[in-house]
């Protein structure tokens, strides 16, 4: 069977993590990879997956469905808790992986309002203004709607459109689109590299772009669909996810996680071995299944052999030349797995 390949750079190998099924996509060699479901709870979880994704290869949409019915508001302001998702740099941290400076990715970061018991239902024939849940892109941790800059900086950054959302009822000063959620949201993430330190970031929320307004007139959006520049590196990224609260144990799910992109060659701890990728028979990927045999030898001449066996079969289906195949094995025999 013709194996699919994988676009430019770096797939890092990352341990401990379960595998993705993944299918080709675009004639550009994107691939899209369907993630199970990420339920978090706290206090504080987080982490990321281990592909390591080029935008300069191809354009990045990140899906998912995000339930923040297990957040806890009943102590309002003493008990609050914060979820994001999206992508940072490589090597940088998997929540606010910057804090008031941007310069490692974009991410979709969440809050609510912090009245307490603001997710009960409105009264009976009594729809109160509620401000539910907040979505907004973010490139820096700690930052508002004000770094919100496409297609032009808006003048006002709170007077916004779909950045609020109501889990019920819809009173007078709102639109229905917003309201009745349930606090669940169908959300894409569309992101473009301009260079290889530079990109574009979009987000819709229920298939509805976010805008500002300009005119006073809240029955249109001048400023839409709006987004936001970021920096970092652009063949660097990985898709992370974290929850952080406190008061209270909280939980949120981020369900039916499919990215879609162009990632690239092997990497080995470190050691580019300059292969590209592949999507295996199987769904898994070369990088892959270099990870299982990292999770599971017991030293470091078990995972060589291990590699090596895989090289092995893969070089035997016609997978990989005989030269990728010891440029592989020679990584392997470099990298320091398991680490002492």
């Amino acid at each position: 069977m013709k194996k699919v390949l994988f676009p430019m750079l770096a797939l890092v190998l990352a341990l401990g993590l379960a595998l993705p099924m993944a299918t080709p996509v675009a004639a550009d060699g994107g691939v899209t990879i369907d993630y199970d479901d990420i339920p978090l709870s706290g206090g504080f979880q987080a982490g990321h997956f281990p592909e390591v994704w080029d935008l300069t290869a191809c354009d990045l949409v990140l899906s998912f469905t995000y339930d923040a019915n297990g957040l806890v508001d009943d102590f309002g302001g003493d008990a609050h808790a914060w979820a994001e998702i999206g992508v940072r740099e490589y090597g940088y941290g998997d929540f606010n992986p910057t804090w008031d400076v941007e310069g490692a990715g974009v991410w979709l970061a969440t809050d609510y309002d912090w009245t307490a018991n603001t997710f009960d239902p409105d009264p009976e024939g009594s729809p109160t203004l509620d401000l539910d849940d907040k979505l907004i892109l973010q490139k820096a941790g700690g930052h508002g709607e004000g770094d919100y800059n496409l297609p032009s900086t808006p003048p006002n950054p709170w007077a916004n459109h779909r950045v609020w959302w109501d889990r019920d009822g819809v009173d007078p000063w709102q639109n229905d689109e917003t309201a009745n959620t349930g606090g669940i949201y169908n959300i894409e993430i569309t992101l473009h590299a301009t260079n290889p330190t530079s990109g574009e970031a979009y987000m819709t929320i229920n298939d509805l772009n976010q805008g500002f307004e300009t005119d006073g007139n809240w029955n249109t959006i001048e400023l839409t669909p709006a987004g936001m520049t970021f920096t970092g590196d652009m063949t660097q990224m990985q898709v992370f996810y974290g929850l952080y609260g406190y008061g209270a144990t909280h939980t949120v799910a981020f369900k039916d996680i499919t990215v879609a992109g162009c990632i690239g060659t092997v990497i080995i701890a470190g050691c580019d071995t300059g292969v590209v990728d592949q999507v295996l028979a199987d769904g898994t990927t070369i990088s892959g299944r270099i990870a299982e045999c990292a999770a599971r030898a017991r030293n470091h001449g078990e995972f060589v052999s291990c590699v090596s066996h895989l090289a092995n079969e893969l070089k035997k289906e016609g997978s990989l030349t005989g030269k990728e195949k010891g440029k592989i094995v020679s990584c392997a025999a470099k990298a320091d797995i398991p680490a002492p």
